[in-house]
C-alpha cells in the first residue's frame, strides 16, 4: 500500500485504540492493588528502573531535559515544514500533513504507554500507610495539636545547628545535599529492605528559573529514571524536594506517599539540613491543617516557633512571590490536578497535603499519644 494516502493514514491512526485500550487496563488494576504492589512495583519496575539508571546515573546532568528540548523543537519544526509545504510553497499534499499529524498523535500515545510500563503502574499499589501498616482510626484537632508542637520543637533544635546566609537564613551546600540524600536513602533502606534500592542523586534542573515561574519545585522523569529538582529556589526546601522526588524513583508514585517517605528519611538521616528541611515542610502542612480545624491552638503553634524558623518562612514565602508567573502556575496546577485525578488520585493537587494524616499516624505507631 502506498504510504500517503487517506486509507494508509486511516490504517495509522487506529493504532491510537491503545489509549483506550490502557484506560480499561488501568481500571481493571485499580482494584488490585495488592497485586499490582507484589508483581510490578516489587519485581518488575526495579529492574526497568536499575537497568535505566545505570545508564543516565553516570552523568550529572538531567538527560531527559536535554531529550525533551531536542524532541519537541525537532517535531515543531518537522511540523511546520510540512504546513509550509503544503500552503505556502504547494509541494506535497494534504495528505502528508495528515500523515505528520498522525505521527504525533501516536507519538504522543506511546510515550503515554511508556509512561505506564517504565513507572506510572505505580500509582496503583498498596499505599504506604497500609504497608507500614499504620493505624487507621479518627483523629482529634488535639491529637493534630500535639504533633504540631512536637514537630515545631524538633525544627527548632535543629534550626540552631544549621548553616545561615549573610540575612540570617537557612543555608547549605546543593551538592552536599543531593549526596546527602542518597546516603540517608540507603541508610532507611538498611533498617527498611523493603525500601532498598540502587540509588542515584537527584539533579538540577538547568531551566530551574522556568520551573520557579510555573511553580515547580521538582519532577521525576520516567523516561531516564531521573529525580529533577529546582535549584532556583531558596534552600529552606530543596533537601525536601531532592528526598521527595528520590521517593518517586523508589516507586512511590502517589504525591501523600512521596512526601510521607521524604520525611521519614531524611528525619532519621543524622543530617541536620535534611532533618530540618523535612521538619520544616511537615510542619507547614500539618500547621496548615490546624489553622483550618482550630485557629487559636495554631496562634499558639506560630508562637512556638523560633526567630530564625520564621525568618526562613518568610524568605521562602517571599522569593516564591517573586519568581512565580501566576499565570503558568495555575495553568500548571490546573494540568497536574487533571494528571494526578485520573492516575488514581481523587484529590489531585490536595494529595501534596495528605501526608498530613501519614504523618499523625506516624506518630501514633510510635505511641505518641500513650
Amino acid at each position: 500500500m502506498r504510504k500517503y494516502t487517506l486509507t494508509h493514514q486511516l490504517l495509522r491512526a487506529a493504532r491510537l485504540l491503545i489509549l483506550p485500550a490502557l484506560y480499561f487496563f488501568l481500571r481493571l488494576i485499580a482494584g488490585y492493588p495488592a497485586v499490582v504492589e507484589t508483581v510490578y512495583s516489587r519485581k518488575i519496575y526495579p529492574v526497568i528502573r536499575d537497568t535505566v539508571s545505570s545508564i543516565t546515573g553516570s552523568v550529572s546532568f538531567s538527560i531527559c531535559e536535554l531529550i525533551i528540548v531536542i524532541v519537541v523543537l525537532a517535531e515543531f519544526l518537522l511540523l511546520l515544514i510540512r504546513i509550509f509545504n503544503v500552503i505556502i510553497f504547494r509541494k506535497g499534499s494534504f495528505v502528508k500533513l495528515v500523515s505528520t499529524l498522525i505521527t504525533l498523535l501516536l507519538t504522543a500515545a506511546y510515550t503515554i504507554l511508556l509512561f505506564y510500563l517504565m513507572w506510572g503502574f505505580n500509582y496503583y499499589r498498596l499505599p504506604i500507610g497500609q504497608k507500614l501498616d499504620l493505624p487507621e482510626r479518627e483523629y482529634t484537632a488535639s491529637d493534630l495539636e500535639r504533633v504540631c508542637f512536637e514537630l515545631s520543637k524538633n525544627a527548632n533544635e535543629l534550626r540552631s545547628l544549621t548553616a545561615t546566609d549573610e540575612n540570617g537564613v537557612f543555608t547549605g551546600s546543593i551538592d552536599d545535599t543531593i549526596s546527602s540524600v542518597v546516603d540517608a536513602y540507603n541508610k532507611f533502606g538498611a533498617s527498611h529492605p523493603s525500601f532498598k534500592a540502587n540509588m542515584t542523586p537527584a539533579k538540577p534542573i538547568t531551566f530551574s528559573e522556568l520551573l520557579s515561574a510555573c511553580g515547580i519545585s521538582g519532577i521525576y522523569i520516567f523516561l531516564t529514571e531521573e529525580p529533577n529538582i529546582n535549584v532556583n529556589e531558596p534552600f529552606l526546601y530543596i533537601p525536601f524536594t531532592a528526598a521527595h522526588e528520590t521517593a518517586h524513583y523508589i516507586g512511590y508514585a502517589h504525591e501523600q506517599d512521596a512526601n510521607f517517605l521524604a520525611f521519614l528519611v531524611c528525619k532519621d538521616s543524622g543530617n541536620t539540613e535534611l532533618a530540618y528541611s523535612a521538619y520544616m515542610y511537615a510542619l507547614v502542612h500539618c500547621g496548615n491543617e490546624l489553622a483550618r480545624t482550630d485557629m487559636s491552638a495554631y496562634r499558639r503553634l506560630y508562637a512556638s516557633y523560633s526567630d530564625g524558623m520564621k525568618s526562613d518562612f518568610d524568605d521562602y514565602r517571599q522569593q516564591i512571590e517573586k519568581n512565580i508567573d501566576s499565570e503558568l502556575s495555575d495553568a500548571f496546577e490546573s494540568m497536574n490536578d487533571s494528571y494526578l485525578k485520573f492516575n488514581n488520585s481523587e484529590s489531585g493537587i490536595d494529595s501534596y497535603t495528605e501526608d498530613t494524616q501519614l504523618i499523625v499516624r506516624y506518630y501514633d505507631s510510635m505511641g505518641f499519644f500513650g
